[in-house]
Order: C-alpha cells, then structure tokens, then sequence
C-alpha cells in the first residue's frame, strides 16, 4: 500500500516559491477592491534581489531585500501603457510596495504591511510558477 504523500509543509512556502497574485489592498481603514474586471491578474514574484510581475496595466520590474520578516522594496520601473480606470489602482500598488515594511506568510497568503499607507494581500498562484 502507498500512502498519498503528504503535502509540502506550508513552512516550505518562502516569498520566492512561485508568483504572488494580488488578492486585495487594504489602504487607511477603506480597502480598495480589485475590479472584477482585471483581464489578467496583478502579480509579484520574488527572485534573488529582484521583482518582477504585472501591475494590472503595465509589467514592471524593482529590486526587494528581504531579512527576516523585514522587506524593502525600491527602483520600481515599468512600461508605460495607460490603461482606463485601471491605472489610477496600479499607480496605488506600485506606491504601496515601494512602502513596504514587513510581510508574513500564512499558508498560500502572503501579506505586506506598507506601513500607514495600508497593506497588500496576495495568494500564492501555483499556476504561474515564473
């Protein structure tokens, strides 16, 4: 008889598991809820000093350094399409993950703590593993 093998244990899930996929922001007291209509998900992935992902509207790219539960975020760049009425949400990421203070991971979320600007929500998208 084989036994299912168990799943991974949530502890193996570090920032640079797989992409991150924005689940909701949550600003001073007022959330902002993502649109229903976002064609493709705002993603972040971590990779040895560097971010890259899909602000909603545009790719971008930055450089992270992470210690402990500490994370900083600095250098964001990207193309420069404008999108309407998601643009206005994607310049708001971007400024939340530049504050980035610390984050922490439970289970298949991953939350950053911006500091007075608010925080960000992600769950882990396995589908995207780059």
């Amino acid at each position: 008889e084989n036994p299912t093998p168990p799943a991974p244990p949530a502890d193996t899930i570090k920032l640079e598991t797989a992409v991150w996929q924005l689940s909701s922001i949550k600003g001073n007291g007022s959330g902002l809820p993502l649109p229903d209509s976002l064609p493709v998900p705002i993603t972040i992935k971590f990779a040895t000093g560097q971010i890259e992902g899909y602000g909603g509207c545009n790719n971008y790219g930055g450089s992270y350094n992470a210690s402990g539960n500490q994370l900083g975020v600095s250098a964001i760049f990207s193309t420069k399409k404008f999108c309407e009425g998601i643009s206005v949400l994607e310049n708001k990421y971007f400024k939340l993950l530049e504050n980035s203070k610390t984050f922490a991971i439970s289970g298949e979320s991953l939350d950053i703590d911006c500091g007075e600007m608010g925080s960000l929500a992600f769950r882990l998208n396995w589908k995207k593993r780059n």
